[in-house]
């Protein structure tokens, strides 16, 4: 069964670090509304790479993990989809 995300939860530090990478809060909320893909993460079971594209077209990967809510999920940090990433997204 695939992972439902219907909210992303960002802490301050999340926001930090999606800051630095000139990405914005309201990018992230973003990807939920366009097409997106959420993928399985190989570094860690427990979280996903949720890879979409903002409004303007900017194509971002989130590290998410799940809340006690299923359809919640945090955001832990993010960057520009890399290349594979992008592949991914295009299906």
């Amino acid at each position: 069964m695939p992972d439902v995300v219907h909210e992303l939860v960002a802490t301050p530090r999340a926001l930090e670090k999606l800051g630095a990478r000139s990405i914005s809060s309201g990018e992230g909320e973003q990807l939920l509304r366009n097409p997106h893909v959420t993928i399985r993460n190989a570094r860690a079971e427990h979280r996903r790479l949720l890879v979409g594209r903002t409004d303007g077209g900017r194509a971002l990967t989130l590290v998410i993990e799940q809340t006690p809510d299923p359809t919640t999920w945090l955001v832990v940090t993010g960057w520009s989809a890399t290349l594979a990433e992008r592949r991914i997204l295009r299906g």
